[in-house]
């Protein structure tokens, strides 16, 4: 076939491919829209429902109301028969279900908190130099929140924390700990309500999540817990801590070798580094071919990670899926720990480290 031959059928199937994935763009904006007026937990209470009932249900204009429920039919969101919108249970999970571990309608909004940074892209593709999460606005943080807050909520204490050997039973009696890249402190005050007797410290460079942060520890009543910015108070270069933990830090960091050396000097040499961060494989070919999330990951990669550890002209760079297993026991040992053990405990997501000197 000459470079001018065309197969018709697939360029037929191509555009299908490329109209899909536009679709997908007005899909995240529509479907975050949803989510923010409480659209799929209004379906979900009332079942299967005219426009003109969701209208009565939420106050909501019904025209618009109409237009939405097409859009979520078509692409097979929202169920439509005999013209009546619902969920399916399992939709009603994914969409409406915030406590669920299989919520993910955050995800939406995760994805349109982007959508700003993307005229700034072309210059970071040209110079090199990306986007700090502060550069991002406050949404971004925010949609980040909700997709990671069920695990630091609902199973970081009961389920994971549990893995660690010692560790429990030190937070009880009354232990000294640090979450680096706290964000805005969900597993800090999960952590903290559950074992009094420690102390917390939250570190982040970023404003916006400190300000959050502390607002939540305001709201929670603690008072063993405060948050800071690492530049006005960097960590302890003595040992210190009992346990330290990151999650889905990492691999965001513009100088992951220097926090990594850093961590190392503020624990005791018998804590622990709780390492949480995004599972994937060694290689690109591996994730093309058997990440089920690689297109998801990589997509976040570019707009926000990736694009987060090159904001400094020496940054890293290394991704959302760049802190796998392999470069995580290569970069803890150059780092000086001793001890490296992948948990059991894991989700689709990530992968978690117990990380020791």
């Amino acid at each position: 076939m000459t470079e001018t031959e065309v197969d018709r059928d697939k360029l037929e199937a191509f555009l299908k491919i490329i109209g899909g994935q536009v679709a997908a763009g007005f899909n995240c904006a529509l479907s975050s829209l949803g989510d923010q007026l409480g659209l799929y937990k209004a379906l979900k209470a009332i079942g299967p429902a005219t426009s003109e009932e969701l209208a009565d249900h939420t106050g909501l204009h019904e025209r618009w109301l109409r237009e939405w429920l097409r859009h979520q039919a078509c692409v097979r969101q929202v169920d439509y028969v005999d013209g009546r919108f619902g969920l399916t249970p399992e939709a009603g999970i994914v969409l409406a279900e915030e406590g669920h571990p299989f919520f993910f309608a955050s995800g939406f909004g995760a994805v349109t908190a982007t959508y700003p940074a993307i005229p700034k892209l072309p210059n970071a593709f040209r110079t090199g130099l990306g986007l700090s999460y502060d550069d991002h606005g406050p949404a971004c943080a925010c949609g980040i929140e909700r997709m990671s807050g069920y695990m630091q909520r609902e199973e970081l204490v009961p389920k994971l924390l549990p893995e660690l050997p010692g560790i429990v039973d030190r937070l009880e009696d009354g232990a000294t700990v640090a979450d680096v890249g706290c964000g805005s402190g969900t597993a800090l005050i999960t952590m903290a309500k559950a074992f009094p007797n420690s102390s917390f410290i939250g570190y982040d460079t970023s404003r916006h999540a400190i300000e959050r942060a502390t607002a939540n520890v305001a709201s929670a009543g603690l008072a063993n817990v405060r948050v800071v910015d690492p530049t006005d108070e960097p960590m302890p270069t003595q040992p210190t801590f009992d346990l330290v933990s990151t999650f889905d830090v990492v691999h965001d960091t513009t100088h992951p070798a220097e926090l990594l050396h850093a961590i190392r000097q503020a624990l005791k040499d018998d804590g622990a580094w709780l390492c949480a961060d995004i599972r994937s494989f060694p290689t690109f070919e591996q994730n093309l071919a058997e990440h089920p999330m690689a297109a998801l990951l990589y997509g976040f990669s570019v707009t926000v990670c990736m694009s987060a550890s090159l904001s400094t002209p020496d940054g890293a760079g290394l991704g959302t899926l760049g802190f796998n297993e392999e470069v995580a026991r290569r970069m803890s040992a150059d780092a000086g720990f001793s001890h490296f053990e992948t948990l059991e405990y894991g989700n689709a997501i990530n992968s978690f480290y117990d990380i020791r000197p």
